[in-house]
């Protein structure tokens, strides 16, 4: 799956709980809510960071050698990493890590 918007309302419905019913947009309580462009805006990729550390999801990514980026993520418990999953190497860092946080829910994309 591509960063965009497709991609965006995943991280989304994994990081709220809910099934988006648009891509643009999350049924939130009441009312809708504009889904972030986590997968290709740093400041939303940052909330996104935030967001997951809450749930216990630590996220990182890191330059690779081809000029890319590959995302990490890792579920941290007992004092050492239970879990941990590295994404391919991609574009852009905010794909990276809205990859390696879907991967860290069990959700295939």
């Amino acid at each position: 799956m591509q960063a965009g918007r497709e991609l965006d309302a995943k991280v989304a419905g994994a990081l709220k709980g809910w099934e988006p019913e648009f891509i643009e947009h999350l049924k939130e309580n009441d009312g809708w809510i504009l889904i972030p462009h986590y997968s290709t805006d740093w400041r939303r990729m940052g909330e996104l960071v935030e967001e997951a550390k809450e749930k216990e999801i630590y996220l990182d990514y890191s330059h690779s050698l081809n000029g890319g980026y590959y995302g990490f993520a890792g579920i941290f418990a007992d004092g050492e990493y239970q879990i941990h999953h590295n994404t391919p190497t991609v574009d852009k860092a905010p794909y990276a890590i809205c990859l390696a946080f879907l991967m860290a829910k069990g959700i295939e994309v």
